[in-house]
């Protein structure tokens, strides 16, 4: 899953452009983020303790959208669900992805790999498509712009995680994208970066980039300055997605970071994009 440290500064650059009452309502969904996710990536708990709290999320979260919560952070969205009445689902989908991470699932296919994104990335993407608020764009178009920049985010974390999650016992690149580029898990264990590696890490490039290509063409252009976050956030990931293939995707020892002055460049062109502005 996308780690806290990291998804906090994209997160916060991204939501200076927004009010008061939206900023709130993202940062109370960052931490509920942020709490499911030092579930399964802590390191602190145990299979077993980390299912148990699980579980009692899933029971809160129910508890949540009756207007009974019982826990401080769960109390934090009560007010911003009712306000820009934000659906339960993902809450509960980002629970889902948790125990996907737990089970240390491998993934042979694409779409089960997709199946993981929408869980832990589509669903946080649905909650601040609600927020942000979409006037000239269908629900449904809405919708599916949101499960791709997920997916899009996601996978781009994927690649520049590829070493740190190795460490953590998990693999999330599809077995047969593996295949089709002649590569294998065991070579992926052995850190191996070969020719085949990198006809991998192209395979999964040209994905991210199709994904943040299409969620970019849904959107009705009058709807654009309302998703500025959104696209400051694309723009940063997108930018740190082109600098690990720039850069020959050495991605098995070590973790790119894109640069400060890139991460604000990126916000300027975003908000160029937004406003029909093309340099």
């Amino acid at each position: 899953m996308n780690r806290p440290g990291e998804r906090s500064s994209n997160f916060f650059l991204a939501f200076l452009f927004l009010p008061k009452d939206k900023r709130e309502a993202l940062s109370a969904v960052y931490a509920y983020c942020r709490s499911i996710d030092d579930i399964a990536d802590s390191g602190r708990l145990s299979q077993e303790e980390a299912s148990r709290m699980l579980e009692f999320w899933r029971a809160e979260i129910t508890r949540l959208f009756d207007g009974t919560p019982t826990h401080s952070t769960a109390a934090g969205l009560l007010p911003h669900i009712r306000r820009f009445q934000l659906p339960q689902e993902p809450f509960l989908e980002m629970i889902r992805g948790c125990s996907m991470d737990l089970e240390g699932r491998r993934y042979q296919t694409v779409e089960e790999l997709e199946s993981y994104m929408a869980a832990v990335a589509s669903s946080v993407g649905a909650l601040c498509v609600r927020i942000f608020g979409c006037q000239a764009t269908s629900p449904e178009k809405a919708g599916e712009f949101a499960k791709l920049f997920g997916y899009a985010f996601q996978l781009t974390n994927i690649i520049r995680d590829v070493g740190e999650d190795l460490e953590r016992g998990r693999v999330y690149i599809p077995a047969e994208d593996m295949k089709q580029a002649g590569y294998s898990e065991r070579s992926l264990l052995l850190r191996e970066h070969n020719e085949a590696f990198e006809r991998l890490m192209d395979i999964l490039y040209g994905r991210a980039k199709t994904y943040y290509r299409r969620a970019r063409n849904l959107v009705d252009f009058r709807d654009r300055p309302a998703l500025l976050p959104a696209e400051i956030m694309a723009h940063v990931y997108e930018g740190l997605l082109d600098h690990m293939k720039e850069n020959g995707f050495r991605v098995l020892f070590g973790r790119y970071r894109l640069p400060a002055w890139r991460k604000v460049l990126a916000a300027g062109q975003a908000w160029l994009f937004c406003h029909g502005i093309h340099l």
